[in-house]
């Protein structure tokens, strides 16, 4: 059984320094609580702490009526994320669905979200309402982290338009999925990095479509089915995790 996984805000020095002080190092406490309330750890069974640079630091966890502590005895870098770097670009949804995105992205190994405003999306966001969101759709990407197996944490950001989203977002390759989009997806083997973008329920506009195009994105289909917003960026991650060897055998 893996041993339970949580993720600290220290910076890799400090944790350094702990492992080779055999020095402490204390959850947070919303960590504190799922760890000795919802998993029922006891002290001295093992632990991973990781902080989303790509490490993660094996310990023995303490608790006492402050909180819980995990005494550090081994570092590794683990090989868990995929070989071509992927963005999601993903229209704005409804809350639900978008928290189910952002899980099922970490899950597939996405390393950056970006949010975007689109000219058929029923939810809109934005300056105060927005950051809250983005911080529990964070909060969301750190407990997939956790739960996965990944020691990097995606970064989540909200973009002001689609515009801003189309040419702030930067890859070797920029695909818009798109129902009507006359080419299939495709490749050329050499990409390091590939950005999709998914609109909202109904898709994007042919506006929007051009923009993208004007912008240097290709609009493309995933498949011969049309996929709801909720699963074409997920499918898309997964075809490529496919295609690129981070599924089977590395």
């Amino acid at each position: 059984m893996a041993a339970p996984r949580f993720y600290v805000e220290v910076e890799t020095e400090a944790l350094d320094k702990a492992l080779a002080e055999q020095a402490e190092v204390v959850l947070p406490p919303k960590a504190a609580h799922h760890a000795g309330r919802a998993l029922r750890l006891r002290t001295g069974e093992e632990t991973v702490v990781f902080n989303g640079t790509g490490r993660q630091w094996r310990g023995r966890i303490r608790f006492d009526q402050d909180g819980a502590y995990v005494a550090l005895d081994a570092v590794e870098t683990p090989e868990v994320e995929p070989p071509v770097r992927m963005t999601l670009v993903q229209a704005l949804v409804s809350p639900e669905k978008l928290d189910w995105i952002v899980e099922k992205a970490v899950e597939t190994g996405v390393s950056e979200i970006v949010l975007t405003p689109a000219a058929r999306s029923v939810t809109k966001l934005a300056g105060e309402r927005l950051e809250k969101r983005l911080q529990k759709l964070r909060d969301i990407a750190v407990s997939a982290a956790e739960q996965c197996g990944r020691n990097v944490v995606p970064e989540i950001r909200g973009a002001s338009s689609f515009k801003e989203a189309m040419l702030g977002t930067q890859a070797d390759r920029r695909l818009v999925l798109a129902p009507g989009a006359a080419h299939g997806t495709r490749l050329t083997g050499e990409e390091k990095s590939v950005a999709f973008a998914v609109g909202p329920e109904g898709g994007f506009s042919p506006e929007e479509i051009d923009l993208a195009e004007e912008a240097g994105w290709l609009a493309v289909l995933l498949g011969p089915r049309v996929l709801r917003t909720e699963t074409a960026g997920i499918a898309a991650a997964v075809w490529l995790n496919t295609l690129t060897g981070d599924y089977g055998e590395r």
